[in-house]
């Protein structure tokens, strides 16, 4: 080779092993545990960002971007078996440039892209796969895939392939595809005049949505809804505002959760929800959001004779969240998951297994606990015998000293075992969700230890994710990715819970501080809603989508919250409930009950 074309080619190849390196190792830098979880896979992933923008662009190479969570068990189903398999790999590495996103951590994509899916293809729910070409511009997409073909839905490498023959035979028409896509996706223009909150219209609204809501509760065992049964706490709390009838239905659902497996009797947290009807099947995993809502929905509904068992709930979801979820820099982890095939005994236990552990005490507790000798676990319930002749422990509605000890002495043994995993990094909404229920919890109870933990908590948030003196937030800790209007509608939620029982006047004025940002950010005058992304919302976005957080929802948190647009957007929101179903999320409707408890009161 001639010298003066030496340093060119030496340039060439250091740049070649330069990105060889940065395509094994980006992910490993990453702080989210979802993308990390992605660090030995075949395919050549990159995390959403200018990188990958910018390499799609100069190479023109059509985008896949796959859309999960660390607490998605379907995401972790497609990571292990789709993306693991080398040839499905070779095959997405050589045509297409692919992104993987923590939906967690960048809800203003998983938002864009649930809208793309949602109104073009009907589709709901998590994980996310999109098409889209060079310049970002989605021209297929889908839910959940299969790995292969399964009950005439088409499996991943069907769409993908029909995705990479649409590209490479016509890129005109992915782009007019996508074209057409994104103007359906564009907001309708405002009505001239938007009606105004009406308190006759709210109320009848509101009670058509709790009557959808009866109709579906389990007279027999509680809750609402189809499986897998859900606590809906946002749902418990406004029809505990409701009717006698309302009322009646919330207070058995809480009745069936504290008697339930859905509540760990060793360690007092409480798991998403169950796959049975009967609360025997928790699904294992247990988050940092759900503690506070599930508290609040206790502490809501405790009076007369459910008084001293739901506050009992209330304190074990609490001081789970204080104790098995403490993180560092005092803050608290996201989530606990064992849904992994690994982890799938963590929360079981043979009858033998409770007799070692317990002794003499053990036909006590399995009494208590409702083990039985060859598992407690129906078989019709457990098709894949995940549990067979296991038993998950159900609690007690209250804990007497003696089954507290023996839970404890249980505990321990627990503990011995392979801890699940866990996602260290909570949302600073999470936080300010803990802290609205711990000062709550602390006013209600006259529990001082609560509202300490709720100002040490702020204290820790205000130091790891305000980003400066005007309110402007961070999402994760450590993090440059900016807040979502969840998360400040619920951090300023959690400060004015603060301010009301602790009478701190900062937290107060840091609840105004944080509306005020949320209501620049957010806030769409046309449409009365929080968007999903801020404006401008950055590159790769066609749209402001509109917001798809996990509830609460900002809409109801800031109307919570004592927003400015409060009652412009609960007019939105009332409105909505006659547009679409009555049977509405429990979020929304709670805070136009509460709205509307406001209203009337002036």
């Amino acid at each position: 080779m001639p010298k003066k074309h030496l340093p060119l080619f030496l340039l060439s190849a250091l740049a070649l092993g330069v990105l060889e390196a940065r395509a094994a190792d980006r992910l490993r830098g990453e702080q989210s545990a979802f993308l990390r979880g992605f660090v030995d896979s075949p395919v050549d992933w990159m995390p959403w960002g200018d990188a990958a923008i910018a390499r799609a662009e100069s190479e023109k190479m059509p985008v896949f971007v796959f859309v999960g969570s660390f607490t998605s068990e379907l995401s972790g189903a497609m990571r292990r078996q789709t993306f693991a398999n080398p040839k499905n790999a070779d095959w997405l590495n050589k045509h297409f440039v692919c992104v993987v996103v923590d939906r967690d951590e960048r809800p203003d994509v998983a938002a864009l892209y649930e809208a793309y899916v949602g109104n073009l293809k009907q589709l709901n729910g998590w994980p996310l796969n999109i098409w889209l070409t060079p310049d970002f511009q989605p021209f297929e997409g889908a839910t959940y895939l299969s790995p292969s073909e399964d009950w005439g839905a088409p499996g991943f490498l069907k769409l993908a392939n029909q995705a990479m023959t649409a590209w490479t035979n016509d890129p005109a028409a992915c782009r007019r595809r996508a074209k057409e896509a994104l103007s359906q996706l564009a907001p309708p223009p405002a009505p001239p005049a938007q009606p105004d909150w009406s308190l006759e219209k709210s109320r009848a609204r509101l009670a058509a949505s709790a009557a959808a809501w009866r109709a579906t509760f389990d007279a027999e065992k509680g809750g609402y809804g189809d499986l897998p049964k859900a606590p809906e706490p946002e749902l418990v709390r406004f029809m505990l505002l409701g009717s006698d009838e309302d009322r009646d239905s919330a207070a058995r659902t809480l009745r069936a959760l504290a008697t339930s497996a859905v509540r760990d009797p060793l360690d007092g947290g409480f798991f998403r929800h169950a796959a049975d009807g009967a609360w025997h099947i928790p699904y294992q995993q247990k988050t940092l959001s759900d503690q506070a809502r599930i508290a609040l929905a206790f502490l809501a509904g405790a009076q007369g004779d459910d008084q001293k068992s739901f506050l009992e709930c209330a304190r074990g979801a609490l001081d789970f969240a204080l104790t098995r979820l403490a993180s560092r820099g005092g803050l608290l982890a996201s989530a606990e998951d064992a849904t992994d095939e690994e982890f799938s005994g963590y929360y079981a236990w043979t009858a033998a297994e409770i007799d070692k552990a317990l002794g003499p005490d053990a036909k006590s507790f399995d009494d208590a606990h409702g083990v039985m000798p060859d598992g407690n676990i129906p078989v019709a319930d457990d098709p894949s015998a995940l549990y067979a002749h296991k038993n998950l422990l159900r609690s007690l509605a209250v804990t007497d000293g003696a089954q507290a000890r023996l839970a404890a002495r249980l505990l321990a043994v627990r503990d011995k075992r392979g801890a699940p995993r866990r996602d260290e990094r909570a949302t600073v909404g999470a936080h300010g969700l803990m802290i609205d229920a711990l000062a709550r919890a602390g006013l209600q109870l006259g529990d001082t230890r609560y509202t300490g933990e709720a100002k040490r908590i702020l204290a820790a948030v205000k130091e790891n994710f305000l980003m400066s003196r005007d309110g402007t937030l961070r999402r994760l800790a450590g993090s440059d990715v900016p807040a979502d209007a969840e998360d400040y509608a619920a951090l300023a939620l959690g400060c004015r819970g603060l301010a009301r029982a602790a009478g701190d006047k900062e937290a107060d004025a840091f609840a105004t501080l944080l509306l005020g940002q949320l209501d620049a950010r957010f806030y769409d005058p046309a449409t009365r809603t929080y968007l999903g992304a801020p404006t401008p919302p950055g590159p790769g976005f066609f749209i402001r989508p509109p917001s798809a957080g996990d509830p609460p929802a900002a809409e109801g948190l800031a109307i919570l919250a004592k927003s400015v647009n409060g009652r412009a957007v609960a007019a939105a929101l009332s409105a909505s409930l006659e547009e679409s179903s009555a049977q509405a999320p429990g979020d929304q409707l709670l805070a136009l009950r509460t709205f509307e408890s406001r209203e009337t009161r002036k």
